[in-house]
C-alpha cells in the first residue's frame, strides 16, 4: 500500500456514544428521551485546536447531533461533498467515557472512501486502543492511533505531508508492504500544552443541537442551564480500581496530570463568553486533596466567576472534607455525584483497590454534603470478583440506611478490556465470549458468575432492589425526576424499562424480586444464566 499524503484539510468525526436509531428503535418499550446521549467534545476539540495551530483547515460533525442513522449517513456526505477533506479522523468526545460499544467507524469510513477515495482516514477511540492495529489490517482505515491523540492526529498529518517517518509516531499503527506496524508506545501529552479547545469551528447546527440534546433521566442531566458544556481539569488517575480501563486507555505511563489553575479559568472563561450557563467537569480524578478544591474554589470566587456546576464523572470522596464540601457549594457546585462503590471497607480497598477510602468517611461526606444542600447521588459496583454475598448485601445495607443520598446507582461489573477484573475473570475461566462485553450495553447485565453470586442476582439488585430503594415514596420520584428533567410518567417508564431489561436477559425467571429474599438461597436457580444478543443493535 501506498501512504497516503494530506494537504491541509482535515474533518473530524465525532461516533455516537450509542448507535441507536430513532426510527427502528420506537418499538422496543425504551423510553424515547433515553436514547439521546451526547456530552461536549472534549478531546475532539482539543485535537482541532492543535490541528489549527499548525495551520490545518479543521471542519467538525458530531454524529451524536443526529437521530437517526440515516440522518449521520446524510450529514456526512454533505460534509465530504462540500469541503472535499485531505484527510477524515475520528475522535471520541471523552476516550474514557464508555461508549456503548468499541466503535470501529466501518460504515463512516466507507462514504468517505466513496465520495473521497484520495483522503488518508484515521481512526482514534476506544477501538484503536483495545485493538491496537484491527481496523487497519480489516481495511477499515488507512491509519489508527491509541491512546490520548491531541497530538498525534497533527504528527501523522504533518508527516504525511512531508514524507516523514511514520515509525516514529507513538500509538500509530499503519500498514506497509502488507505488513501492520504498530508502535509499542501511547502517545504522551503534557496538559500544559494544550491550546484552548476549539469551540469557534462549531456551526449553528451543533451549537444548538449540543443545547437541545440533553441526557434527560440521567445523572448527568443539566438540571440549571441547558447552555452547558463539560470542560476537563486533569486526566488520568493516582489510583487503579479493579473495573476502571482509564490507565489502560491513556497509557499506562500516562499518569495523572493537572491543567494548571490559570489554563482551567481561561477554559472557564471562555465558556462563560460562549453563553455557556452551567458547567460539568469531566475528570478522570477531579482533585488529590480538600486543598485543590479550596484553591479552586478561592481562585473563582477571586475572578467573579458565577456558574452552576459539578464533576460529572463522579468527584472522589477521600479527597473530601466538610470544609472542601462547603467551599464548592459556595462557588457554585449544586449535586455531588459520589462513587461509593460498595457498602463494605474490605471490598473498597482490597477488591475494588480504593486504597484512600472507608465506609465511615463515605457516611460522613454524604452527611456533609446534605448539610450543604447538594443533590447527592451515590453510585455502587456490585458483581466483583472476589466480592461475598455478605459484601452484596452490605452494600443495598448501606443504600438503604442513607436516605440523604437522592438517587443510588447500581452498576454491574463489567469486565472491560485492560482492567485488572478482567484479567482476573478471564484466568478463572469465568468470560467463554470476551466479545460480549461489546454486545451489551455495558453495566446492565452480569457476563459472569462466581460461587458467591449468579448472574441473575446482580440483575435483581440492578432493576427490583434499585427501584425500591430510591422510588418507594412519592417524594423521592418526585425529587429525582425534577434533578434529571423527566415528568413522573416518564420516571414510571424508566422503571419499567429497568425491569423489562432484566426479564429480556431472563426471560424465563419466576423467583423472588429481592436479593434479600435471595440472599440465603444462592442455588436457587443455579443453571439459569442470560441470554446474550448477537449483537448490540
Amino acid at each position: 500500500m501506498t501512504e497516503k499524503t494530506t494537504d491541509r484539510s482535515v474533518l473530524i468525526v465525532v461516533p455516537p456514544l450509542v448507535d441507536y436509531d430513532s426510527e427502528l428503535e420506537k418499538k422496543s418499550g425504551k423510553p424515547d428521551f433515553e436514547k439521546r446521549r451526547l456530552v461536549s467534545p472534549l478531546e475532539p476539540m482539543s485535537c482541532a485546536a492543535d490541528l489549527l495551530r499548525r495551520g490545518y483547515d479543521v471542519q467538525f460533525l458530531d454524529l451524536g447531533t443526529c437521530e437517526t442513522r440515516r440522518e449521520r449517513k446524510d450529514h456526512l456526505r454533505e460534509k465530504l461533498k462540500t469541503h472535499r477533506p485531505d484527510a477524515v479522523v475520528a475522535v471520541q468526545s471523552i476516550l474514557t467515557f464508555a461508549t456503548a460499544s468499541d466503535w470501529d467507524g466501518a460504515a463512516v469510513f466507507a462514504i468517505v472512501r466513496d465520495i473521497c477515495p484520495k483522503a488518508a482516514t484515521i481512526l482514534t477511540g476506544t477501538h484503536a486502543t483495545n485493538y491496537p492495529g484491527q481496523a487497519v489490517a480489516d481495511g477499515t482505515v488507512d491509519y489508527s492511533i491509541r491512546g490520548e491523540v491531541d497530538f498525534a492526529v497533527g504528527d501523522l498529518l504533518d508527516a504525511l505531508g512531508t514524507g516523514g517517518d511514520l515509525g516514529k509516531i507513538a500509538g500509530l499503527s499503519f500498514k506497509r508492504d502488507d505488513v501492520i506496524n504498530t508502535s509499542p508506545n501511547y502517545p504522551d501529552v503534557t496538559l500544559t500544552d494544550l491550546p484552548l479547545p476549539a469551540y469557534q469551528i462549531l456551526d449553528d447546527w451543533h451549537t444548538r443541537r449540543y443545547e437541545n440534546i440533553l441526557e434527560r433521566g440521567k445523572i448527568r442531566y443539566p438540571a440549571r442551564s441547558s447552555r452547558y458544556r463539560d470542560i476537563m481539569t486533569s486526566r488520568s488517575c493516582i489510583l487503579r480500581c479493579s473495573f476502571c480501563s482509564v490507565a489502560h486507555l491513556r497509557g499506562q505511563r500516562q499518569k495523572h496530570r493537572r491543567k494548571d489553575i490559570d489554563q482551567i479559568l481561561r477554559e472557564i472563561e471562555q465558556a462563560l463568553e460562549d453563553g455557556i450557563e452551567e458547567i460539568h467537569f469531566f475528570d478522570d480524578l477531579f482533585a488529590e486533596t480538600p486543598e485543590q478544591i479550596i484553591r479552586f474554589t478561592e481562585e473563582i470566587r477571586r475572578r467573579g466567576l458565577t456558574f452552576p456546576w459539578f464533576v460529572a464523572q463522579g468527584m472522589n470522596l477521600w479527597s473530601l472534607n466538610d470544609e472542601a464540601i462547603q467551599a464548592m457549594a459556595e462557588a457554585g457546585m449544586y449535586r455531588l455525584i459520589a462513587p461509593l462503590e460498595s457498602g463494605n471497607n474490605r471490598v473498597l480497598r482490597e477488591v475494588v483497590g480504593k486504597i484512600h477510602s472507608s465506609v465511615e468517611h463515605h457516611h460522613d461526606m454524604i452527611q456533609s454534603s446534605h448539610r450543604h444542600n447538594l443533590e447527592i447521588i451515590g453510585m455502587y459496583v456490585v458483581g466483583l470478583m472476589g466480592e461475598s454475598r455478605a459484601e452484596l448485601l452490605d452494600t443495598i445495607e448501606f443504600a438503604e440506611s442513607h436516605p440523604e443520598v437522592d438517587y443510588s446507582v447500581f452498576s454491574i461489573a463489567t469486565p472491560m478490556i485492560g482492567t485488572r477484573l478482567t484479567k482476573k475473570v478471564s484466568k478463572a475461566g469465568h468470560l467463554e465470549d470476551q466479545n460480549a462485553v461489546n454486545k451489551v450495553i455495558k453495566r446492565t447485565v452480569a457476563l459472569y458468575r462466581t460461587e458467591a453470586f449468579r448472574e441473575y442476582e446482580l440483575g435483581i439488585i440492578r432493576a427490583f432492589d434499585w427501584d425500591r430503594v430510591n422510588f418507594s415514596t412519592l417524594e423521592q420520584r418526585r425529587k429525582y425526576a425534577g434533578m434529571v428533567g423527566v415528568t413522573l410518567d416518564e420516571l414510571d417508564q424508566m422503571r419499567a424499562h429497568s425491569k423489562e431489561t432484566f426479564f429480556s436477559y431472563f426471560p424465563n425467571y419466576d423467583g423472588p424480586l429481592s436479593f434479600k429474599e435471595l440472599y440465603g438461597h444462592p442455588d436457587l436457580f443455579a443453571q439459569l444464566e442470560p441470554t446474550i444478543p448477537d449483537t448490540l443493535y
